[in-house]
């Protein structure tokens, strides 16, 4: 079971108790359900990108500074952990981008897993005389 953790710092605009966000991360984390365990976690970590950030930025200039969202999926896999990011104006487009990415990473990651297994059974096939080099 996905349970995704989201992250953020509070001056965001409170998109973190949006339902509708909500809904739309466990939407979009249901494709990386296959390749995620009963132990594997994912979080959601929101960072606003900044046209013009300085030390002097007050909380009413933030809204008009605001410029693009980094949304990083990090995805657990007991010591294992894959991050992907996805960055737009839109935290609905950068949550796409970033699970896109993400997906690409576990499909690679997959592929060669089985690529390894499949090597290592005709490997051991070939040691005990069952399979012959044509």
């Amino acid at each position: 079971m996905i349970e995704p953790q989201t992250v953020s710092p509070p001056s965001l605009g409170g998109f973190e108790n949006d339902k509708e966000f909500k809904a739309h991360i466990y939407q979009q984390l249901v494709d990386l359900q296959p390749y995620l365990g009963p132990e594997s976690h994912v979080a959601v970590i929101v960072q606003p990108i900044l046209e013009s950030h300085n030390e002097s930025t007050t909380a009413d200039d933030f809204s008009e500074a605001l410029s693009m969202y980094s949304l990083v999926l990090v995805a657990t896999f007991g010591d294992y952990r894959v991050e992907a990011e996805g960055r737009a104006e839109s935290l609905y487009v950068a949550l796409g981008e970033a699970k896109r990415r993400m997906l690409q990473q576990l499909d690679e990651l997959y592929n060669s897993a089985v690529d390894s297994l499949e090597r290592e059974e005709q490997i051991n096939s070939l040691l005990d005389n069952r399979m012959t080099i044509h």
